[in-house]
């Protein structure tokens, strides 16, 4: 006489742990493009967010929130940004905070973005009311030459993060990475 087992075979076993290794093999590089997508997005609306509480902090006290020298427009990096970012969270003169920090905020390197670099921001110092598509504001340029455009930006404070191609290294290479459309900006 016969008896039937209901057991898995050693055979069907491997097929069907190869079956979720292959459609784990489709999931994972999917769920990679959605977590950089969710950043580039979070990048995006703290660049606005940003843009807009130098404008408000401008507003409020009729100077940059930065001492900047020179009469051309400027990028603020370096220690001047930290110390941007720390009068923009409430360290100034009223205490007034115009830039609620959440998780991407570094006390020594201020305010950062989902890749965990400090944002570029770029001023418009001779309050002419447009930053001006120039050596100093190379980000302008590489925007405007991956875009077919010309001409300065008209507003007075622009925001940009080199998104999550350069990730390890300060990004020099701003025509690659506006072309790529890699920058995340505020413009």
């Amino acid at each position: 006489m016969k008896t039937s087992s209901k057991r898995f075979t050693l055979i069907e076993l491997l097929i069907v742990i190869a079956i979720i290794g292959i459609l784990a093999g489709l999931v994972f590089p999917a769920l990679g493009t959605v977590r950089n997508n969710a950043k580039r997005s979070k990048a995006s609306t703290e660049c606005q967010s940003l843009k807009t509480a130098i404008i408000m902090y401008e507003s409020e006290f009729s100077c940059w929130p930065v001492k900047v020298s020179g009469s051309s427009d400027t990028t603020v990096s370096g220690s001047d940004y930290v110390e941007m970012c720390k009068v923009l969270t409430g360290e100034n003169s009223k205490k007034t905070v115009f830039y609620e920090v959440g998780v991407g905020y570094d006390e020594n390197k201020g305010i950062l973005d989902p890749w965990g670099r400090p944002y570029q921001v770029m001023l418009d110092v001779d309050f002419d009311g447009k930053i001006k598509d120039a050596s100093g504001t190379k980000a302008v340029s590489a925007v405007n030459k991956a875009n077919n455009r010309t001409g300065d930006l008209r507003t007075k404070v622009a925001v940009y993060s080199f998104g999550v191609e350069e990730r390890d290294k300060i990004a020099n290479d701003l025509d690659k990475l506006a072309t790529k459309k890699k920058l995340v900006i505020s413009w």
